[in-house]
């Protein structure tokens, strides 16, 4: 029963915080189209695109026909239960979570995620995403999920709860910046000796919050190449690949060491090749195709890494 327990408390704190931290990026990502799209110079060719291919289950046609319509984007993903990845739906599953693990979480950090969950539960924010209200609405979120990180950061207690939230946190970013980052490079066949400005990664690397953080780290080199060092090897960088897989294997280091289960050995094993895939891949000399196949094996193997780690700390049989 004992263990049992365990596994539903680590269970919840692992999807609390990561659904937290897919909204989080969700909603940065849309900030940034959205403010961006006012900029009626800049050559944007892909509008939405990037947010809904990632976010949603949009087929390729709808997210055509749609890529730049703010009113549709706006509601979609915040406030459309039938989209499941839309705010609403993400802070409702965060919110279960967090009740699951009462015991185990902050006041703070309840009552924040409670308050959150009621104002997207209003009945009237569709209405005022329609109105002038909107880019107040979108501000008001993107600080909500600030203050989330701050007030978790600040009155949680370091213990195993702590060690899985921040697993789920961190594997819900890495892929999201692996997956922006591929949005950006797909598009022009990832060609690291290609002419595009900074005007074209200024999205991606908003995105990710990297983008004043690049323009003091970088110069000399074309941007197509120094922005895969920026959000790929970059250890600096609280949403580049490698920082975030180096806190994954701190966590997970953590969490093996004082666990008895047989297998857990296995998964650090099958963890520490994925992170040495990326500590010794070499940036300076890398080409288009291995980009495309560092980035896509990457994802491949951080989520059946996510599956496997699921499946063996938060079984309940």
């Amino acid at each position: 029963m004992k263990a049992n327990m365990l596994s539903r408390v680590a269970d919840g704190m692992f999807w609390l915080n990561r659904y937290m931290e897919r909204t989080d990026g969700m909603l940065l990502t849309l900030n940034t189209s959205y403010i961006l799209s006012f900029d009626k110079e800049t050559d944007d060719c892909q509008g939405y695109k990037p947010l809904l291919k990632y976010y949603t289950d949009l087929t390729y046609d709808q997210i055509n026909e749609v890529q730049y319509d703010t009113n549709f984007v706006l509601k979609y993903i915040i406030c459309d239960s039938l989209n499941h990845n839309s705010v609403k739906n993400l802070v409702v599953k965060a919110r279960e979570n967090a009740r699951g693990s009462q015991d185990k979480i902050t006041k703070e950090l309840w009552e924040h995620i409670n308050s959150l969950y009621h104002f997207m539960n209003s009945p009237d924010l569709p209405k005022k995403l329609e109105t002038s209200d909107a880019l107040q609405i979108v501000n008001k979120l993107n600080k909500d999920l600030l203050l989330y990180n701050g007030i978790m950061h600040v009155t949680m207690p370091r213990g195993l709860g702590w060690s899985f939230s921040n697993i789920g946190k961190l594997i819900e970013r890495c892929l999201q910046t692996i997956s922006m980052t591929q949005a950006y490079y797909a598009p022009i066949n990832y060609n690291l000796d290609g002419n595009e400005d900074v005007m074209y990664w200024r999205r991606l690397l908003l995105s990710l919050s990297g983008y004043e953080l690049y323009l003091k780290s970088y110069s000399n080199i074309k941007h197509n190449r120094k922005v895969v060092q920026h959000v790929i090897f970059n250890q600096d960088f609280a949403h580049s690949v490698i920082y975030t897989l180096e806190l994954i294997n701190k966590y997970l280091d953590c969490l093996v060491k004082d666990s008895e289960i047989s297998d857990a050995r296995k998964l650090y094993n099958q963890f520490g090749r994925l992170k040495s895939y990326v500590d010794f891949t070499d940036y300076h000399h890398l080409t288009n195709k291995q980009l495309e196949e560092v980035l896509e094996t990457t994802k491949t193997q951080l989520t059946q890494f996510s599956v496997d780690f699921s499946k063996l700390f938060f079984s309940y049989t």
